[in-house]
C-alpha cells in the first residue's frame, strides 16, 4: 500500500512562529503514520498576481511560470492539503490570496445543455484538506 502525500502550505510570513507550527504539527502527525510529507512556504516563492489573461493555457495551468509551478505539482500530487494562514485584517494572508488567485485555471468553466454554467476541476486527484486560521487577534464576543 502507498503511502498518502501530505502537502503543508505555510502562508505566513514568519517563519517557525504560530501558523508554521500548526502546520509542522500536523506534517509530523502525518508522518507519524507513514505520510510522505512535504511543507511549502509561500513567502519564499515568487508568485505573479493572476492577470486575467481570459484565455485557457492547456495543458498548463497557467501561461505565467513562476512560483505557483510549486503549487500547481504539489496540488496535483497531494492526497491531504494542510493549509495554514494568519488573519490580517479578518481575511487570510496576501501570500494565500496569491495563491488562491492563481488557483482559478484550475477549473474549467463548461457549458450544460441547459444553459447554465459549470466548472470542472483540471486536477484528478480528489483532496482531503485542513485549514488553519490564526485567529488570535479575534475578539471573542
Amino acid at each position: 500500500m502507498t503511502s498518502l502525500k501530505v502537502v503543508g502550505i505555510v502562508a505566513s510570513p514568519r517563519k517557525a512562529m504560530n501558523t508554521d507550527t500548526l502546520v509542522t504539527k500536523v506534517l509530523e502527525g502525518a508522518k507519524s503514520v507513514g505520510a510522505q510529507t512535504e511543507k511549502i512556504y509561500l513567502n519564499d516563492l515568487e508568485i505573479k498576481p493572476c492577470q486575467a489573461c481570459a484565455k485557457y493555457p492547456a495543458p498548463e495551468f497557467c501561461f505565467y511560470e513562476d512560483g505557483m509551478q510549486k503549487i500547481y505539482a504539489a496540488l496535483e500530487t497531494a492526497d491531504v492539503l494542510v493549509i495554514g494562514t494568519p488573519a490580517y485584517y479578518e481575511s487570510v494572508s496576501a501570500q494565500l490570496k496569491l495563491l488562491i488567485d492563481r488557483s482559478n485555471c484550475l477549473t474549467e468553466m463548461k457549458m450544460l445543455p441547459d444553459g447554465k454554467v459549470t466548472f470542472k476541476s483540471r486536477i484528478g486527484k480528489r483532496k482531503k484538506g485542513r485549514f488553519y486560521l490564526d485567529s488570535r487577534f479575534f475578539k471573542k464576543p
